[in-house]
């Protein structure tokens, strides 16, 4: 693929409680980056945060609103046409920027996130991209997409489901990412256990916004095709 994007495009939003060593070197790395004009860390924990960079920007907040909630916040405040919404225990390969821009400008699809088989594991091809199939596990720790397909996350679907509520309500397909490596220690901080006292409920929650969203494009179904597909293969051939 040539890439065409050259100007800086990315807002990349990084909510935290500041539980992931990986969070500084993220955070410096995406603000190295020439297509990423600027990178707003969500900070939901009291201990205040500073890097010396100019593009980056902290938005203090006086309690946890916790993630959903950050990543509609960090949007309303973003500058960029594009935006890069990041777990805060993620690493990537920063050439994702590139392909996600050029992917993105040619419009065919309006959400790339990793394939369940890029997470922590070793890229095996070149970067590409293709349907998803519409596993989200890993889908929410790296979502990349224009700002105009963002569609705000209600205010009390606090923390799980935000990442199907942004891939259900896209009318152009959403693809998934293979031949990059993400690596993330999954769930450092909703995997603890105060989260997950609160995930019985936190589900409920979002099943009553997801339910009726699930079927709701045209694009869903061939989705759903192309998960009993790959599932039948792997089962088969082993791949």
């Amino acid at each position: 693929m040539n890439v065409s994007v050259k100007s800086p495009v990315f807002s990349v939003i990084i909510p935290t409680l500041q539980r992931s060593a990986d969070l500084d070197p993220l955070v410096t790395q995406c603000a190295s980056h020439p297509l990423v004009i600027e990178v707003l860390v969500i900070n939901n924990a009291s201990a205040p945060l500073s890097w010396d960079s100019p593009k980056v920007r902290v938005l203090q907040q006086a309690e946890n609103i916790y993630v959903n909630p950050a990543w509609n916040l960090g949007v309303v405040e973003a500058k960029g046409e594009l935006l890069a919404i990041l777990n805060d225990d993620l690493s990537f390969d920063l050439k994702v920027f590139e392909y996600c821009a050029e992917v993105l400008e040619r419009g065919r699809f309006s959400i790339l996130g990793p394939s369940p088989k890029a997470m922590n594991m070793s890229p095996r091809g070149k970067l590409r991209h293709r349907l998803t199939s519409l596993h989200t596990e890993p889908f929410g720790t790296a979502m990349f997409m224009k700002r105009e397909n963002y569609v705000p996350i209600p205010e009390d679907m606090k923390i799980w489901g935000g990442d199907d509520w942004l891939m259900l309500n896209q009318r152009k397909p959403v693809a998934e990412l293979l031949g990059a490596a993400f690596r993330t220690e999954m769930s450092t901080t909703s995997g603890s256990p105060e989260f997950q006292r609160m995930r019985a409920d936190a589900n409920r929650v979002s099943e009553r916004y997801l339910l009726p969203l699930r079927g709701s494009q045209p694009w869903h179904f061939p989705a759903r095709l192309m998960t009993r597909l790959r599932v039948l293969r792997e089962k088969n051939f082993g791949r």
